[in-house]
């Protein structure tokens, strides 16, 4: 892909929610690594007590709770309800946004972790999110159909699952505060 200097300078600097203003990283090569099993085992750690406690109500347990309540709310926010909550399961789904892709993936990378740790709550918290990446799923599918349809009764169904899901995920981080 090409680009000119001055618009990838745009890009670099934009402003708003989540932007990076111009920020970079350099790394260095280093000699040798930490001990693997304790670098596991406080990142899983401070994720967990991160998802758990975020900085504001929009993300992690809390966020998932808040989404419940406030996806009752989309259709009188919303101008064009069908297409919106459409594209909003397309992104859940397929775009990574949020819902099973990150389950499955921090399902695989506890299952990896059990072992090399073999700790039995890891192992508790993968089995966990082997369960709660299909609700995810189905989620983003009741959005879809809700769209589709223009039944925005689908989404009390989809605030009720939120609400379960919220619970579990609390369930399978707490195993997680090592």
């Amino acid at each position: 892909m090409r680009t000119r200097l001055d618009h990838l300078a745009m890009a670099r600097n934009a402003k708003g929610p989540m932007s990076s203003r111009n920020r970079s990283f350099t790394i260095e090569p280093v000699e040798g690594f930490p001990p693997l099993a304790p670098a596991i085992r406080l990142s899983l750690t401070r994720n967990a007590h991160d998802y758990l406690n975020p900085p504001i109500r929009n993300i992690g347990n809390k966020g998932i709770v808040k989404m419940s309540g406030e996806i009752l709310k989309w259709p009188s926010r919303s101008k064009n309800f069908e297409h919106d909550l459409c594209l909003t399961a397309l992104l859940m789904e397929k775009a990574g946004t949020g819902g099973a892709l990150f389950r499955n993936l921090y399902r695989d990378f506890l299952e990896e972790s059990a072992a090399l740790l073999g700790d039995p709550k890891v192992e508790q918290a993968c089995l966990r999110f082997t369960d709660i990446a299909p609700l995810w799923t189905h989620v983003s599918s009741l959005i879809d159909l809700a769209g589709r349809t223009g039944n925005p009764q689908e989404l009390g169904r989809v605030s009720e699952l939120l609400l379960e899901i919220a619970d579990k995920e609390r369930a399978a981080m707490e195993l997680l505060l090592l």
